[in-house]
């Protein structure tokens, strides 16, 4: 099936060339990267969101930020949750002393719309301080609030902090925005 170029098979083969056998337990993540980059370019999701990791992290390629957040980018597009928060991980990063902000809140609410706590729980922070997106107390304490709810105990912290710094109105209005809120299908 790889032979033929079928995406998925491909994608297998990669991962089992990364995951290494018993005689070569490290694995070989150079021809894993590439393997993951021919599924990729197909357009598989998976293979963009781990050759997109190996760039970001130097595995079996050279580094090169920008590269993996061109293929998280596709792969996030593709409704891929891991992909929609490393990439707003990578441009709310300063790579090269510059931040996008904007882009890093908008793809930390599509993940944070999809379940992921990590995103909820920078996109609660964002909202607080007012970064990427305007600064809205009720809507950071919605965010840490999920996040704390799926048993992130420093999003708690930081939600209870949060309500500090608001009206007694604003923070009903904010616990019934928690409990109307309904995670968006992957």
């Amino acid at each position: 099936a790889a032979a033929a170029g079928d995406p998925k098979a491909l994608f297998v083969i990669a991962g089992r060339l990364m995951d290494g056998t018993p005689e070569a337990p490290r694995g070989d993540m150079q021809a894993a990267a590439r393997w993951y980059e021919m599924a990729a370019e197909q357009g598989f999701a998976p293979a963009q969101y781990r050759i997109g990791n190996a760039y970001e992290k130097g595995l079996g390629v050279e580094r090169d930020i920008e590269a993996a957040k061109s293929w998280y980018e596709r792969a996030a597009e593709q409704g891929n949750v891991s992909a929609m928060h490393n990439l707003a991980v990578l441009n709310a990063t300063p790579i090269g002393g510059e931040r996008d902000m904007a882009e890093a809140a908008r793809w930390f609410l599509e993940a944070a719309d999809r379940g992921v706590t990590d995103s909820q729980v920078n996109l609660g922070i964002l909202a607080a301080r007012g970064e990427g997106i305007p600064q809205d107390l009720a809507e950071s304490y919605k965010w840490l609030s999920l996040a704390a709810e799926a048993g992130d105990n420093d999003a708690a912290v930081k939600r209870d902090e949060v309500a500090g710094f608001m009206r007694p109105d604003q923070l009903e209005s904010a616990r019934g925005a928690v409990e109307l809120w309904k995670m968006q299908p992957v």
